[in-house]
């Protein structure tokens, strides 16, 4: 229904053309070859039985760089738009924004620009710069992240939760790869957290943006 209605949608915009609906990842890149897409806007949260939203965006931006990636999603965490925007989407919008708004975003992310809700701009982290390809395979190896860890004294369990969830793997994902309950990791979590001295999402990835490049400042976007 959400696909139809927004189909539908953009059908009255003359400067607007759909391409193609898809309903999962599977699907999308079966099409992306014959027909590259200028802007794709996707969901975030898909079915566990597709690619995670941060694998999606990483895979998109690898194999299909001149696309640009508008992410239409309900979940409004601030460390998952920071790090959805830090693996390279160029937008992000809430599903419940505004026609207008929506139009909005989807133009100004074709025309080279970025986008965030403006719900969602004052609560994301200082830094929104790209995640280097290291970052991204979740190899905290970058000297200044390895000395913080150091620092903090993570357990062997504790670091490789830390892991996987700075490279986009949530506790049920994280859980599932390390044969573990949830429960398990949501307190090895909280552990690494207490002993980095963060005590949310958003905490840790504006320690982890320390370690980037030269900072994209949340407020470039418009």
């Amino acid at each position: 229904m959400v696909l139809k209605g927004l189909k539908s949608l953009f059908e009255g915009y003359a400067d607007i053309k759909v391409t193609g609906v898809f309903e999962d990842s599977y699907e999308l890149f079966d099409a992306m070859p014959a027909d590259p897409l200028d802007v794709l806007l996707m969901e975030y949260v898909l079915d566990t039985s597709d690619l995670n939203g941060a694998e999606l965006i990483r895979c998109l931006r690898q194999q299909y760089p001149q696309t640009r990636i508008l992410v239409f999603s309900a979940t409004q965490d601030p460390a998952i738009v920071a790090l959805a925007m830090r693996l390279g989407a160029h937008g992000y919008i809430n599903k419940r924004a505004h026609e207008e708004d929506i139009i909005r975003a989807l133009r100004r992310v074709h025309d080279d620009g970025r986008y965030i809700d403006p719900d969602m701009r004052d609560q994301l982290p200082d830094s929104l710069a790209p995640i280097t390809p290291r970052e991204a395979r979740g190899d905290l190896s970058e000297p200044r992240i390895q000395a913080l860890l150091r620092t903090a004294e993570l357990s062997p369990c504790e670091y490789a939760v830390l892991r996987k969830f700075v490279a986009g793997a949530n506790v049920m994902e994280i859980a599932e790869r390390l044969h573990k309950s949830p429960k398990t990791i949501s307190s090895q979590k909280a552990a690494a957290f207490r002993k980095l001295g963060v005590s949310t999402d958003n905490g840790l990835y504006r320690l982890v943006g320390t370690a980037a490049d030269p900072a994209l400042s949340a407020s470039a976007f418009l």
